[in-house]
């Protein structure tokens, strides 16, 4: 008896060839990515997650357990200590179990800061994102913080001063802005478009010429 497989096996060459892309192109992204199959084994893993870990590529590919894992991480002081560990990694590894997404945040020994995220794939295993955050807050930290500088500045000005973005939206306002136009701080801290505030401000100042 014979089969013809030429369709079976152009069908598993396609299916290899799209994999090959896809682990490429993961290989390319900076969010680290780890693949556990269902028996929890690390089946697949990008250049972003052996370098944000340090990891030896030889030992990613015996390949470990994701509770393996975590307890590496946690003996070469990379995480910071928790007071039960058992229950920490039960609630990381809960996803097998229950099917909900992870979404946590991690701050690391060194001072990075890791946004972690994991989803339960439809084999049953486990898809695990580590984004480096560090940066990104510490950008958002030294905006407010000159937001805040800015509001304290316009704050001691006796004149109303209102700044409004690109977009219209109004970004900064001072008291003295909101004492001449008898505004509700409230409510301009809700960043209304410039034809909100205008629309205002002509209940006590109604020439329309002035606000063309």
């Amino acid at each position: 008896a014979a089969i013809d497989v030429t369709d079976i096996e152009s069908a598993q060459g396609e299916l290899e060839r799209q994999s090959s892309a896809y682990d490429r192109t993961l290989d390319r992204v900076e969010t680290a990515v780890a693949i556990f199959n269902p028996d929890h084994r690390l089946a697949f893993y990008n250049a972003a997650f052996a370098k944000l870990w340090s990891f030896d590529t030889d030992w990613l590919s015996t390949p470990p357990s994701d509770s393996v894992i975590l307890d590496r991480l946690r003996e070469i002081g990379v995480l910071e200590p928790v007071v039960n560990p058992r229950d920490w990694k039960a609630q990381i590894l809960a996803c097998y179990q229950t099917g909900a997404p992870l979404d946590d945040t991690w701050n690391l020994t060194d001072g990075r800061i890791l946004h972690v995220m994991a989803e339960q794939r439809p084999d049953g295993g486990v898809t695990f994102l580590f984004a480096d955050e560090t940066e990104r807050l510490a950008l958002e930290s030294r905006y407010n913080a000159l937001i805040d500088v800015q509001r304290e500045t316009l704050d001691s000005l006796k004149e109303g001063v209102a700044v409004f973005g690109t977009n219209g939206r109004l970004k900064l306002f001072n008291k003295a802005y909101c004492s001449i136009w008898q505004m509700q701080a409230r409510r301009l801290a809700e960043l209304p478009h410039v034809g909100e505030v205008i629309a205002a401000a002509q209940t006590l100042h109604p020439d329309n010429d002035t606000w063309l």
